[in-house]
């Protein structure tokens, strides 16, 4: 009988202990962050378009870049982003093209949403591609090689002291020829830069915002 007595007050323990922690599925999270009904989420894609001329050869780090929205964004079913709306932002990083190697480079941020009704939005907005040039993995634009350049360069110099050689001196100076021609487009190649990175006004870009937007 004694132990049967002691039976309630365990349990009643238990209970007691169970209550004071509270139940496990209500323990709420710090950082979990509840979207607002009208907010753009991270990820989502705008297309825009530069209204300026952008290349590695003239810009430097820090330069405006200019550009308007080409597609309505919307949000349940309502427009938040019309065509036309002013987008601006900054070149971040420049890379000029080697002159053996190494190509074209940018990189651009965007800080700046202003709609028709003239209100200036904080954007938080990176590139995500281009329709004029590649883009890597981190969103940075990259311009083309110019090895197939750089080869028929050297090419087209040697060809003509080959020529002249041949004509005068017959197979050996051909030969001379061609090494000295060979040595001179090399000559040229090595002071010559690659492609540097155009892109024109009207080229299309996507950028993807990094933070969530409320218009």
């Amino acid at each position: 009988m004694p132990a049967m007595s002691a039976m309630p007050s365990i349990v009643g323990s238990i209970v007691i202990a169970t209550l004071l922690q509270g139940p496990a599925n209500l323990q709420v999270r710090e950082n979990t962050r509840i979207p607002a009904p009208n907010e753009l989420p991270k990820g989502t894609v705008i297309p825009i378009q530069l209204l300026t001329k952008i290349s590695t050869k003239t810009v430097k780090e820090g330069d405006g870049v200019y550009a308007m929205t080409v597609f309505p964004i919307t949000l349940n079913n309502e427009i938040v982003i019309p065509v036309g709306s002013w987008v601006q932002g900054k070149i971040t990083a420049v890379q000029r093209p080697g002159r053996v190697k190494g190509k074209a480079g940018l990189a651009l941020s965007f800080q700046t949403l202003t709609l028709a009704s003239g209100s200036k939005i904080p954007l938080y907005a990176s590139l995500a591609g281009s329709s004029d040039a590649k883009t890597d993995s981190e969103g940075k634009l990259e311009g083309e090689s110019s090895k197939g350049q750089d080869a028929a360069t050297i090419g087209k110099v040697a060809t003509v002291p080959a020529v002249i050689g041949g004509a005068t001196s017959g197979r050996k100076g051909a030969g001379i020829g061609g090494a000295g021609g060979a040595a001179a487009g090399l000559a040229a190649v090595l002071l010559t830069r690659g492609k540097d990175l155009v892109l024109d006004r009207g080229t299309t870009l996507e950028i993807v915002l990094d933070r969530p937007l409320e218009p």
